[in-house]
């Protein structure tokens, strides 16, 4: 009788886990490259006002400093005396983007304002590979994970903040999910705290979402050190933390930050007004309840600012709300993922900046906190409403003042929306799960279908190639109509096609996907294809309706 071995169900298990490997490893590859290929591509189709924008042309110029025979330390002082828009954020960015133009000079194979965007793709594809870690963890399962991944990549949200504003905000937030997939670890705190650091080096808004890590760290500190009493099951999900530890954290943190920082603030004062003074003193400039607030308080009806106390003083005002949410969740017991998200709204209400592009803070943190939950529809919901708040009529110095009110109520009807959305994501009563096949697979068609049809309408740009102002009137320059029907045609055209592709290879209709395709499709040409800011297509209509 032959002896069967000992290692075969050994061997069957390790063949199986390298084809999961294996199976991840494209997945992931495909998604990257995917990705790295329609932004890029849309970044060189787009209109230069989105290609190479003040953003963007202020980050080439913060990162050739490094490049010059000057001191590299004179960033601040170069970038106000150089700009209209100077560089005024943590010197971080500006390195990483000198990096990825170093190599840009080296191939010669792109524009800078196409190099200057590599760290953020890169950054963003760091997300989707921490979700994927976070939402398996979770969840455990491998297909949330992988629709983690995918909602955060293919989202026009995401596209947006990167192709066509050119911004970073990947770049701090793959740091602060490094930090809290370390804190969920509870194995040490020099890699929470090493990874805050750097993610405040890159960008001041960081500090926010490190607040719920000290706290928690801080909250448990105290319980163990006054209470002394054993934990059980009733005990709130906070981690304890000896001084000592606790001490380390803080100090690490500072430590980084001030050696970093430190010779640009000893080289002029031009470090500490960008960093701190210029971005307190910005004018209002969101889509929300605080343009009421705004035309309500301000001593001239065409001013920006305000000496109301709230509107001057609402970085300490959202400093305080994320400090409160912070402790309120490290003594419920919610996750770091769920406290975050939390706090991201409460910017969106508090800060009186809140450009489009600050929108896609709030989804990594979403995600994490809703799809191990299986709550595909609140996801789905929260990321079109986003999509069109991102590129909605907002109010700014070259609208027509006395349609304040106007912009007043449609920012504070997005208002209620964050609300009611805060409301949703702390509601415990709710199920933990819901309905999961359906539910993911419609989210990401949505997500997948929005973020196509955005970049379908970057790349139909050129057929337009619009000559008039972004912002004023005609919507359409003169004489180039009939190439606007036809590209417009063809994006629709685009839908249409694509849509029945996707529903002969899975024999699902997916008729919610298709329909918003078809509802946002004006808004994304307008924007991406006739470079058009919504805002002055509204102007325009206000003054059609005399209003």
């Amino acid at each position: 009788m032959p002896v069967m071995s000992s290692h075969a169900p050994n061997d069957q298990s390790n063949v199986a886990l390298r084809a999961v490997g294996s199976s991840r490893a494209v997945f992931f590859i495909a998604s990257a490259l995917v990705y790295a290929g329609a932004i890029v591509s849309a970044t060189l189709t787009l209109h230069p006002y989105f290609s190479q924008t003040w953003d963007v042309q202020t980050f080439i110029h913060a990162a050739r400093t490094f490049f010059d025979d000057a001191a590299p330390f004179d960033l601040y002082a170069r970038s106000r005396a150089a700009q209209t828009w100077p560089y005024a954020y943590p010197p971080l960015y500006a390195f990483a983007a000198a990096l990825a133009l170093l190599l840009g000079d080296l191939t010669r194979a792109l524009p800078d304002y196409a190099w200057a965007r590599v760290p953020a793709i890169l950054a963003d594809i760091g997300v989707a590979l921490v979700l994927y870690r976070s939402v398996a963890r979770q969840a455990n399962d491998e297909t949330i994970a992988r629709a983690a991944a995918l909602l955060w990549l293919f989202n026009p949200i995401t596209f947006y903040d990167t192709a066509v504003q050119g911004h970073f905000e990947s770049a701090w937030l793959v740091f602060v999910l490094l930090a809290y997939a370390s804190f969920e670890d509870a194995r040490h705190v020099a890699l929470p705290a090493l990874a805050l650091a750097l993610a405040v080096l890159f960008k001041q808004i960081a500090i926010l979402f490190a607040i719920p890590m000290f706290v928690s760290w801080i909250v448990g500190w105290l319980h163990s050190w006054i209470v002394k009493s054993p934990r059980t099951s009733q005990s709130p999900n906070y981690q304890t933390i000896k001084l000592s530890n606790l001490l380390l954290a803080l100090t690490l943190f500072s430590l980084v930050v001030t050696i970093v920082c430190l010779p640009f603030l000893l080289h002029s004062d031009d470090f500490v007004f960008m960093n701190l003074t210029y971005v307190e003193n910005v004018p209002v400039q969101t889509a929300s309840w605080l343009v009421a607030l705004l035309g309500l308080t301000r001593a001239e009806p065409n001013a920006l600012t305000s000496d109301f106390f709230f509107l001057r003083h609402t970085t300490i005002v959202t400093m305080l709300a994320a400090t409160l949410l912070a402790f309120i969740g490290a003594r419920r017991g919610w996750s770091v993922y769920l406290t975050a998200a939390l706090i991201a709204i409460a910017f969106f209400l508090t800060s009186k900046k809140v450009m489009g592009y600050y929108y896609v803070m709030l989804f990594p943190f979403l995600l994490a906190a809703l799809l191990p939950k299986r709550r595909f529809d609140l996801v789905t919901l929260a990321l079109v409403a986003t999509t069109y708040i991102a590129l909605a009529p907002y109010y700014a110095g070259w609208t027509n003042h006395a349609h304040w009110w106007v912009y007043a109520i449609l920012g504070t009807a997005n208002s209620l929306f964050w609300v009611w959305l805060f409301a949703q994501l702390t509601d415990d009563r709710r199920p933990t799960t819901e309905i999961a096949v359906s539910g993911q697979r419609s989210a990401v068609a949505i997500s997948l279908g929005l973020f196509a049809l955005a970049v379908a309408a970057a790349w139909l740009q050129p057929l337009v190639a619009s000559t008039g102002s972004p912002i004023r009137a005609p919507i359409i320059a003169a004489g180039m109509e009939t190439n606007a029907l036809i590209a417009f045609g063809a994006l629709l055209a685009l839908i249409v096609v694509a849509w029945l592709g996707v529903r002969a290879l899975t024999r699902e209709t997916n008729a919610r996907a298709l329909a918003l395709a078809l509802v946002f499709a004006p808004l994304f040409f307008s924007v991406y294809t006739l470079t058009k800011e919504s805002t002055a297509i509204f102007e325009i209509a206000l003054k059609w309706l005399g209003v």
